[in-house]
């Protein structure tokens, strides 16, 4: 059965009049746990997480507009236009960033929905204030596997499981299937592995982001093993691989202070564990293309490769759509882009110099396009003749 969050809390201790809360109450009450997408595939109940942020981020906006606003309405059907550009105004002020003022203006849209306003919350790029904020790229400029920091994962992994067999096996999980952390612990073993003539894959479903299930096909027999595993440590209530006596909150608490002690934080090591999902996928890139990925330096395979490459990452990692897989693996062009800005003049005409010339060759050398070359060259000469 699906778990609906218990807003009734978060409700009781805003600053908000009474109308208001009873008003809010019976809006989650009937649409908390519904999904505000229209392309999701899954008619599950959003996650308790996803129900809570709503909550949370909901209820912070009206208590913005009514407190520090000073916007004095007495009930959610006097929320207009002027209040979203206010709450616009001042998380501007407030230097949040484009990407978390988008995500704030996809809880106002779904009240706005609920209220039956659906012209009330523009799209985000719609929005003039957020033209001038950096835009998020969604893609990963840096390595952010263990193996980047030189991390043998399998021996921490042993370490690490020497102390604690059940957060042992769900490393292992992640860096095997490319789990997530929460899907490694909900995981319940027993039932995951199927077969299809010669195909043999791993139907995730708990724990995943939005509900959403997802096959993993299994690349190696051999990596079955770490399933088998995980089933020897299944508890017996839940058969998932978190330890009886446990919830899944105090079980996250016990898993993060162990890594912890291990360095994996970013102002420790510079990686976590979700760096072994990162490595998965890694991985999983350089067995499909022949080469390393964007973000290691790797050369571009032919596009039809590319294009497969992308679309089976992003399936593995759980996304619909192709461009997320540049989260873990990063793009050929941005990778170039940001290569060609870091680039000194000394080093474009030393590299020229070594190529005898030869503009072609220099950019390949120096991993940037012919046309940028030839711009920073005309830059160069005419700095010289100014």
């Amino acid at each position: 059965m699906a778990l609906i969050y218990d807003f009734e809390k978060d409700i009781a201790g805003a600053r908000l009049n009474s109308k208001i809360k009873e008003e809010l109450r019976a809006l989650f009450r009937d649409h908390l746990s519904a999904a505000h997408s229209k392309t999701r595939k899954s008619e599950a109940p959003l996650g308790v997480k996803t129900q809570r942020m709503r909550s949370l981020c909901i209820l912070a906006a009206i208590e913005l507009l009514q407190n520090e606003g000073n916007y004095r309405f007495e009930s959610m059907s006097s929320l207009k236009e002027k209040h979203i550009h206010y709450l616009l105004d001042h998380w501007i002020a407030k230097n949040h960033t484009r990407g978390t003022i988008e995500n704030k203006i996809t809880y106002l849209a779904t009240l706005a929905r609920w209220l039956r306003k659906t012209n009330l919350v523009k799209a985000a790029d719609e929005y003039e204030q957020l033209k001038k904020l950096e835009t998020r790229s969604g893609i990963t400029m840096n390595d952010k596997s263990w193996e980047a920091v030189g991390i043998d994962a399998q021996k921490v992994i042993g370490l690490i499981a020497i102390e604690n067999k059940h957060i042992g096996v769900q490393l292992l999980l992640q860096i095997t299937f490319g789990l997530r952390t929460e899907e490694s612990m909900l995981l319940r073993p027993a039932d995951v592995i199927m077969r299809r003539k010669e195909y043999t894959y791993l139907m995730i479903s708990d724990g995943t982001k939005g509900g959403r299930p997802r096959r993993i096909d299994v690349q190696n027999e051999q990596d079955l093993d770490v399933i088998y595993l995980a089933e020897t440590l299944a508890n017996r209530k839940s058969r998932s691989t978190i330890p009886a006596e446990y919830t899944l909150n105090e079980w996250k608490n016990i898993y993060y202070y162990t890594l912890s002690k291990y360095g994996f934080t970013k102002k420790n090591l510079g990686v976590t564990a979700h760096g072994l999902r990162h490595q998965y996928m890694q991985n999983l890139y350089q067995q499909l293309t022949g080469t390393d990925s964007p973000v290691r330096g790797g050369e571009q395979p032919s596009k039809d490769i590319l294009t497969q490459a992308r679309q089976i990452i992003t399936e593995h990692a759980g996304h619909s759509r192709a461009s997320k897989a540049n989260a873990y693996i990063g793009s050929h062009a941005a990778i170039k882009a940001k290569t060609s800005k870091d680039l000194t003049n000394r080093q474009i005409l030393e590299s020229l110099q070594k190529n005898g010339g030869n503009k072609m060759e220099a950019a390949k050398q120096l991993k940037c396009s012919r046309s940028y070359l030839y711009q920073r060259l005309k830059e160069i000469d005419n700095h010289d003749h100014a």
